[in-house]
């Protein structure tokens, strides 16, 4: 009885240890997946803010889409009308749109990381689909011809089909006007 618990809890213990960090298809399959998730990113987001392409922009999310945007509204959680507003509020308004990835740790290198080892509430994942991605987007503002920089930061859900099913945003949009604003006053 007792060499029969020992190869149940050796069993047990093996098909937890089953996952994509100790099994090398797995692996492979989740960083191609993973690639393929940051690229769309840059392909259809990134694309079409800086074609100015509303129709590019909104391929890479899913109909139902649940956004929280960058600005604080009670923390209601939008859709993807809402999201194609904002969107075409910055493709309307600036100009020379830009993004650099990069900036998730100071002096370090990477935009985009997946997959989570710590974490507070004990919750760990290797999931390719969960994409947090850091960058700086810079352009001109039409109107005044002011130049910004804005630090980007967001966390993109995808599902099994390439599209993004949540997307939650942390930026300042009101520094693109404090910076505006800086503009104009030394023009003067």
């Amino acid at each position: 009885m007792k060499k029969l618990f020992i190869l149940l809890c050796v069993f047990i213990f093996l098909l937890a240890c089953n996952n994509s960090i100790n099994n090398p298809e797995q692996l492979k399959n989740d960083k191609i997946r993973f690639e393929k998730n940051w690229k769309a990113f840059e392909k259809y987001h990134v694309g079409g803010v800086v074609n100015k392409d509303i129709d590019l922009f909104l391929e890479l999310y899913s109909d139902s889409v649940k956004w929280s945007p960058p600005n604080w509204n009670n923390n209601q959680i939008l859709g993807k009308k809402e999201l194609k507003e904002a969107a075409r509020n910055y493709m309307d308004n600036y100009e020379n749109l830009r993004f650099t990835p990069g900036g998730a740790v100071i002096g370090g290198k990477g935009a985009y990381w997946g997959g989570s080892t710590f974490s507070d509430a004990g919750e760990t994942n290797s999931s390719p689909d969960a994409v947090r991605i850091y960058g700086v987007w810079s352009g001109n503002h039409i109107e005044s011809g002011a130049p910004f920089h804005l630090k980007f930061y967001i966390i993109q859900q995808f599902n099994k089909d390439g599209k993004v099913v949540s997307l939650n945003e942390w930026f300042d949009p009101s520094s693109i006007q404090v910076q505006i604003d800086e503009y104009l006053k030394k023009q003067k």
